[in-house]
């Protein structure tokens, strides 16, 4: 369709209304993003250009800085999605920039959703494509229908989008919930009732965060009706110990800002609200003394729960006392599974330190590491370590073959096709009921069968083929790959959908020529070897210079050939595979030099572990790297694990935080 001219309707209607004109069939905040449009943005009335696609670098760092955003929104997006899945809706989660950075829908509308550009990606924002629910919310803050002709571009005009705000607990609009139809009725209020179901949504989005992020605050749950406060309430306070209001829901800014003397003054922006409320006194806000909230616990039976705001409203509250910090640090420590899959190296720590976080949400994973680095290890590792009681099951992608990979996957029904069993097939995905699937290789699955994997991520049930009665799942998913997943959605061969369905969280397994606990991991596998290989100090020096190209894999394999050929003896260096010992007679000396600003520094040679000075030494040089241990690494020719090594030898192990030293002087 070719572009618009300045005579049709719908441009003519933008243009009056930019003039001052009131449309009596268009909601003020519409007329008022119109506006800005043309006034502000300085867009063309006569656009057909729709919405713009960030790149996959770009959406990678957009929702890299929303992790704490995706987090909060899953379940919630998950819940609501299976109530209007049958209705032709999309949902999109965007960040504060209006980039969707999540998407729920049908995968058989794939090519729809992409043409309308209801993808994860999208950018929403009002000054690039005008009039839309996210861009008119993010503008406002306000929750806001925009049906088909309410958009200023006509590309839009066949949907229609609901956008509902989301704020954190301390006011700040961080992201918005939007529920679009592709082909939505003519009538407007037909979307009446879908925003009734959207503001409830993110009303307990919020409510979770609250809950989840002021565990040592009192939470104070509010409604106006008394039956309701246990089971949905409209609104949450969180009061700190001293009496004073630390966070809350954003039901709650619009509640208690009525109850400031000053309140008229108050500007109706997030940053103004949350100035006058957060920081306050429970008794600024409330004529109850702070001291008797345990009197408003449930378990302490205290009648409807009526409480008085200082405006002299009503209404009615329930307390939920905090949990003692020192109380959390017992419940939840790092789970054995995961704390023992490392010896101290610090991108391990911090890799189980964050799986441990997710273990028992509904947050899937995507490992990612080169071939042998052990991502089923670490896979099994969050299953022992979550409170999942059904079974680990792992399915290797690329194994499968293409003809075989539905039915095990999906299972089928008696005889469903020539050669299928009499008693039909349950399954893999549904064997894993109840616990984790882990889907290795995940990059070679083909592109029929993401689809339908998306479909059982999307809707959590599974069709066995030749079923006619879907059968419900529960199961946390893990993915891992070696190849490079968003090279793969940019070249078609991987489904951007269920990428991003599947990658609720990356984390990265480091290589093991990377590790700082190379010593200790060879000495495990060594001692779960059948046989239980000995290494001498001069060969063991040698099995942590080596690259380890093959990862874990390559030290279980030379484990168990030391263990074979030495039979119970020490393995010597004569021991070690010619491929070994050939690489490191060849390495040269590591040494270093460093070019300093004033001149230059003079060149150092890494001491033997064993050399009473190597302190002094190492201090010299990474004082002369600012820090810096992957340069320190690099300068001297050897790996970044081998100065971590000596680091931990020293007991200096402390020191290292994200490969930089913030205190060299300590050392």
């Amino acid at each position: 369709m070719g572009r618009l001219n300045n005579n049709q309707p719908h441009t003519l209607e933008i243009l009056r209304v930019a003039e001052g004109q009131k449309s009596p069939q268009r909601d003020e905040d519409v007329q008022a993003s119109w506006r800005r449009c043309l006034n502000e943005h300085q867009l063309d009335p006569t656009r057909y250009e729709g919405v713009r696609i960030v790149t996959q670098q770009e959406l990678r760092h957009h929702r890299q800085e929303s992790e704490e955003l995706l987090c909060m929104a899953r379940h919630g997006m998950e819940d609501l999605y299976r109530r209007v899945n049958a209705m032709g809706y999309i949902l999109l989660l965007t960040n504060a920039q209006g980039v969707a950075i999540d998407t729920i829908g049908d995968a058989d509308l794939d090519r729809e959703l992409r043409h309308a550009g209801l993808i994860a990606g999208s950018e929403w924002h009002e000054r690039h494509v005008g009039t839309n629910g996210v861009g008119a919310c993010l503008m406002t803050g306000r929750e806001i229908i925009v049906h088909r002709t309410d958009h200023f571009d006509m590309t839009l005009t066949p949907l229609s989008c609901t956008a509902v705000p989301i704020h954190d607990t301390q006011g700040t609009l961080i992201g918005v919930l939007d529920l679009s139809h592709l082909q939505a009725p003519q009538d407007k209020m037909s979307q009446a009732l879908t925003l009734e179901v959207m503001k409830s949504c993110v009303r307990r989005i919020e409510m979770a965060n609250l809950v989840r992020t002021h565990r040592q605050d009192w939470i104070l749950r509010l409604h106006p009706s008394a039956e309701f406060l246990d089971v949905d309430p409209m609104a949450a306070i969180a009061i700190g110990t001293d009496g004073r209001i630390r966070g809350m829901t954003h039901n709650a800014h619009k509640l208690l800002l009525r109850s400031l003397p000053d309140s008229s003054d108050v500007s109706q922006n997030h940053t103004s609200i949350t100035d006058h409320l957060v920081g306050r006194t429970f008794s600024d806000l409330f004529a109850f003394d702070p001291e008797d909230l345990p009197k408003l616990s449930r378990s302490r039976g205290n009648g409807d729960g009526m409480i008085e705001l200082q405006s002299g409203e009503i209404t009615f509250a329930r307390s939920v006392p905090p949990v003692a910090a020192i109380k959390q640090r017992v419940i939840n420590p790092l789970p054995a599974p995961l704390k023992n899959i490392h010896g101290g190296d610090p991108a391990l720590q911090k890799l189980a330190e964050r799986a441990s976080k997710l273990v028992d949400r509904q947050i899937s994973v995507i490992l990612r590491g080169e071939t042998g680095t052990g991502k089923e290890f670490i896979a099994r590792a969050m299953h022992m370590a979550s409170q999942r009681r059904g079974p680990f099951i792992a399915i290797n992608c690329a194994a499968l073959p293409e003809s075989l990979i539905e039915s095990e996957l999906f299972g089928h029904t008696a005889n469903a096709f020539t050669g299928a069993s009499g008693k039909g097939k349950k399954g893999l995905i549904r064997e894993s009921h109840g616990g984790t699937l882990f889907l290795d290789e995940i990059g070679d699955m083909p592109l029929a069968m993401q689809a339908r994997l998306l479909r059982v991520l999307s809707e959590r049930e599974v069709m066995p083929v030749g079923g006619h009665r879907p059968e419900p799942v529960d199961i946390h998913v893990i993915s891992a790959s070696h190849r490079d997943l968003p090279q793969l959605v940019a070249s078609g061969e991987f489904r951007q959908d269920l990428y991003y369905r599947l990658n609720g969280l990356t984390l990265d397994i480091p290589a093991v020529r990377n590790r700082a606990d190379l010593e200790w991991l060879i000495l495990r596998i060594a001692a779960t070897t059948d046989g239980t290989p000995n290494f001498s100090p001069d060969a063991m020096e040698i099995l942590l210079s080596h690259a380890w190209p093959g990862n874990v894999r390559e030290i279980v394999n030379l484990c168990a050939l030391c263990a074979a050929l030495c039979d119970g003896n020490m393995v010597t260096p004569d021991d070690l595979p010619p491929d070994i010992t050939d690489v490191a007679q060849s390495r040269p000396t590591a040494t270093l030099s460093l070019l300093a600003a004033n001149g230059n520094y003079p060149s150092y040679q890494l001491p033997p572990a064993t050399d009473q000075n190597e302190a002094t030494t190492l201090r010299t040089l990474i004082m002369a790297c600012d820090g810096n241990i992957s340069a320190v690494a690099r300068h001297a020719n050897v790996n970044r694990s081998t100065i971590y090594r000596r680091l931990q030898r020293l007991g200096l192990g402390h020191l290292i935080k994200q490969n930089r030293f913030s205190d060299v002087n300590r050392i």
